[in-house]
């Protein structure tokens, strides 16, 4: 998790150490997260269609509405449904459930274009650029002229390390869709990634004018705050984030992040790491993350206390004799000082 600035694909931009890549809708967890700058952990937003039932970054804002949703979808049959009930399950992380929903979908209509973008979501967030262009090439001699699959595209060259490919794809994506907010995310996160951290925030305040509660905007805006020196404005935002939503892994991990690489407190990053792994439901790759994390600050800790132990011995060492008296000894001077002069004051009064 080294901070780069993680939007997190999962965006943090973590600080970016967490850069997250939104695929339809993650960094950053780029951030979807800024969350990493490595995109290991790339999020995917599926369709407007659940878009109430997830973070922005991808992940379920309500649990239990998620499952009733799914209970509802899990009987029906026809295609719309077995759609939805894919949909769902990507948003609950359940890749090759979606992807074997989408697939029962394709044996009755293989000119499915929801299904195969479906899979093409699959296949991007299981790291699988060359199969998800092969699915986009299927679903754009259906649909042509669709701007969400350029914008999948571009994000699978991203994965390839087609850097410039996936931004002339992204920019053909804005052409067609100036609002379109997955690319918009996408285009800021690697405006970021390459150190253009004003040009990345005025696109995560387009997405916010667009979209004023997207949490992996809220998320950059932040990070850019961190990475152009206002590290404790940027903390205060992403709390401010928390006292509204409740805690979530994305914003945790990048608070973490920016308290132990730019404010140098192990201590307080300690404690939001603390806070992820108590949260309960949260993906694998997160735990994994917050126990690495964990680890190495206890490492850092201890070191930047003795570090500090070791200063203050060199400090008492460095001083005279006169000043080198401890408090303890200061004290016990002026005590005897005191008994000294209420002596004399006895001796007087009897002469």
């Amino acid at each position: 998790m080294r901070t780069q600035n993680r939007l997190s694909s999962r965006f943090t931009f973590a600080l970016l150490t967490s850069a997250l890549l939104a695929v339809g809708c993650q960094t950053t967890r780029l951030p979807t997260a800024i969350r990493s700058a490595d995109n290991s952990s790339l999020l995917v937003q599926v369709s407007e269609d659940s878009s109430s039932l997830m973070w922005n970054e991808g992940r379920p804002k309500n649990i239990e509405k998620l499952s009733t949703s799914l209970g509802d979808a899990r009987n029906a049959q026809d295609a719309d449904s077995l759609q939805t009930r894919a949909e769902l399950l990507l948003v609950g992380h359940m890749t090759r459930d979606a992807a074997e929903q989408a697939r029962t979908i394709l044996k009755r209509d293989l000119r499915n274009v929801r299904a195969l973008k479906t899979l093409i979501k699959a296949a991007l967030i299981e790291r699988r650029p060359h199969e998800a262009l092969v699915l986009v090439g299927n679903a754009a001699s259906l649909s042509a002229s669709d701007a969400e699959l350029f914008s999948f595209e571009g994000l699978a060259q991203f994965q390839l390390n087609n850097t410039l490919y996936a931004k002339a794809l992204w920019n053909k994506v804005l052409s067609l869709d100036p609002n379109h907010i997955p690319t918009l995310m996408n285009m800021a996160v690697l405006l970021f990634q390459n150190g253009h951290s004003k040009k990345a925030g005025a696109l995560f305040d387009r997405v916010l004018t667009i979209q004023p509660q997207h949490l992996d905007a809220q998320v950059g805006r932040a990070l850019v705050l961190s990475s152009e020196g206002q590290a404790e404005e940027a903390v205060a935002s992403l709390d401010e984030i928390l006292k509204r939503s409740g805690d979530n892994a994305l914003v945790l991990e990048n608070l973490a992040n920016i308290s132990r690489d730019r404010l140098k407190d192990y201590k307080r990053a300690a404690r939001y790491v603390d806070r992820t792994l108590a949260m309960g439901k949260v993906d694998r790759r997160t735990i994994e993350t917050a126990i690495g994390m964990k680890q190495e600050l206890r490492k850092l800790i201890a070191a930047q206390e003795k570090n500090l132990s070791d200063e203050n011995l060199r400090e008492l060492a460095s001083r005279s004799p006169q000043s080198n008296a401890s408090p303890a000894g200061e004290m016990a001077s002026s005590e005897t000082n005191s008994v000294t002069s209420d002596l004399q004051k006895m001796e007087d009064s009897i002469k």
